[in-house]
């Protein structure tokens, strides 16, 4: 991270609430969590002052690694999920060609997924939800329906793993599952735009995320409603989360908001954090100091 005030500041405070284990909670002193790990590892990345830090939540992720390679909320969760591209996206940052990445890859793209595929069944899901679900996208859960997140982070963190190329048509259904979900209007909801015969609105972190994944991607899926939803949903959330998402979004696309990041720096504490959360403070810091590390393709 650059050298200004609010980046010091966010990496002394992640580097203080580092648990001696090596790895993030949610909170200061809480329990370690894969999420919070990948997610301070991606914003402190080869920073030099914070390599002791590093090293420590890079050995604690590979050490949370479950023996079918993926990643679960900790340690002693006996379930790998959807966290596994969190996994994959703190140890990537270091080293794309890690052992650790490959199987955490390897466990994704293996992740039985539901999709209906019979003609009948296709039908009438497509006319009752407006959607087509036979693609794939990624679910919070093994054998599970895919939403709009967990779909936007695997593609993510394929990307940061370098196999965009390795697992092409994976990609494009992900990509065409994102697609599908799009609210009428623009954004995204959590999973489906269309629920008991209603419209859904768009919400800001899917939303986010959603357009993240795609400007790394597939940048022509992007629609001019939908960063327009994007500005509208961060601010009238108004929270940190909301904002570095919608700012890391919007930076990937070129596009400046500076009431966003203006809104943002405000409500960093005097201790550094963000809401004193690991978590949210690594994604505040990337949003205000060079966005997603992983630069989009064009």
């Amino acid at each position: 991270m650059p050298g200004e005030p609010s980046a010091r500041n966010a990496r002394a405070f992640l580097t203080r609430s580092q648990n001696p284990d090596g790895g993030w909670g949610y909170r200061p002193g809480s329990p370690s969590a894969t999420e919070p790990t990948g997610a301070a590892l991606v914003a402190l990345g080869p920073d030099p002052e914070a390599a002791p830090a590093v090293e420590r939540a890079r050995r604690w992720l590979e050490a949370a690694q479950r023996p079918d390679g993926g990643w679960g909320l900790s340690r002693e969760d006996p379930e790998s999920h959807w966290m596994t591209a969190w996994g994959i996206l703190g140890l990537a940052r270091l080293n794309p060609h890690a052992p650790e990445v490959a199987r955490g890859v390897r466990w994704l793209i293996e992740l039985p997924v539901i999709r209906i595929e019979a003609a009948e069944l296709t039908a009438e899901v497509s006319r009752t939800l407006r959607i087509d679900p036979r693609l794939r996208g990624w679910p919070w859960r093994p054998g599970e329906a895919s939403w709009v997140e967990p779909t936007a982070l695997a593609l993510l963190a394929l990307d940061a793993a370098s196999v965009v190329e390795t697992h092409r048509d994976r990609i494009a259904e992900a990509v065409g599952y994102l697609v599908d979900r799009r609210c009428v209007g623009g954004g995204w909801n959590f999973g489906n735009p269309f629920m008991l015969g209603a419209n859904l609105p768009p919400r800001p972190h899917p939303t986010a995320w959603a357009l993240l994944a795609l400007r790394i991607l597939s940048p022509q899926a992007i629609r001019p409603e939908d960063v327009t939803a994007l500005r509208a949903e961060m601010h009238r959330d108004g929270g940190a989360m909301a904002l570095a998402l919608g700012q890391l979004a919007l930076t990937a696309m070129g596009i400046e908001e500076p009431e966003a990041r203006e809104r943002l720096q405000r409500q960093q504490a005097p201790d550094g954090s963000w809401e004193s959360s690991p978590y949210v403070t690594a994604l505040s810091a990337l949003a205000l100091n060079g966005g997603w590390p992983w630069a989009p393709r064009g």
